[in-house]
């Protein structure tokens, strides 16, 4: 398995990267990349093998040769998720990137037990889930690092959605006993992804619930007859899409 780095500029084969910051630390002072070294970089013009071609102290240097194979999923499912106390969100985070998810919107349910009050607590807690995110990214083998939004509200979540082009919204809902979360992923049409969302420890409040079921852009779905806790329910509905569409299980 190769390690990974992740570049944001746009590159294409032959071309040569210069690599600093945290990341040229961790491959030249961590990993001591060595000259000839085999890695695959990752960006905006798809991944590529590639190999060092020159290490300085903080940075390396990479020249991109033929394209990698692509380790993305055919259908792109944002988890859409309620915020959960203490440690359980960088769980999350790290877990759904690791199964394939394409972003992770973090939105303050009505019964989230904690709150961030102030864009200075919400930028902090994005920074760190967003690291969280590229280093499972690189660790899992993705092509891309999932996006990390936050949203204060569920309909402020919804609109996000929406501006990014995803327009079906799977709701879990334990109180949902007639369609089936699989059935909603056969049924659907997601040529433009789907979002996941999932209520914070308390669930969803009846407020929340009603939005939804009144929202054109969302299904309400169960998982069964077990109710699952928020930092379960996401994974296990991130892998039954996952499965059904072809891209987890071989």
């Amino acid at each position: 398995m190769l390690p990974r780095l992740f570049v944001d500029e746009m590159a294409s084969a032959g071309d040569a990267i210069w690599v600093g910051g945290e990341d040229g630390h961790h491959f030249s002072r961590v990993l001591r990349a060595s000259l000839g070294e085999a890695l695959v970089v990752c960006g905006p013009g798809g991944p590529f093998f590639a190999e060092v071609a020159e290490v300085r102290p903080g940075e390396i240097c990479v020249r991109l040769r033929e394209r990698a194979p692509s380790h993305e999923p055919k259908r792109s499912f944002v988890l859409v998720q309620g915020l959960a106390k203490g440690e359980k969100m960088d769980v999350i985070v790290q877990k759904s990137t690791e199964v394939g998810a394409a972003g992770i919107v973090v939105f303050e349910g009505e019964r989230s037990v904690v709150r961030l009050s102030g864009e200075a607590k919400v930028a902090q807690k994005l920074a760190r889930w967003r690291k969280i995110a590229r280093e499972a990214a690189m660790q899992s083998q993705r092509d891309v690092v999932p996006f990390v939004a936050w949203a204060p509200a569920l309909d402020a979540a919804l609109a996000a959605l929406e501006a990014r082009g995803i327009r079906l919204a799977l709701v879990l809902d334990e109180e949902e006993k007639a369609t089936g979360f699989l059935s909603a992923i056969r049924d659907g049409a997601l040529d433009g992804g789907a979002a996941i969302v999932v209520g914070p420890e308390g669930g969803l409040s009846p407020a929340e619930r009603a939005l939804a079921r009144g929202d054109a852009r969302c299904r309400t779905v169960t998982l069964g007859p077990r109710i699952l806790r928020t930092e379960t329910a996401g994974l296990v509905a991130l892998a039954i899409a996952l499965a059904e569409t072809g891209d987890m299980g071989g």
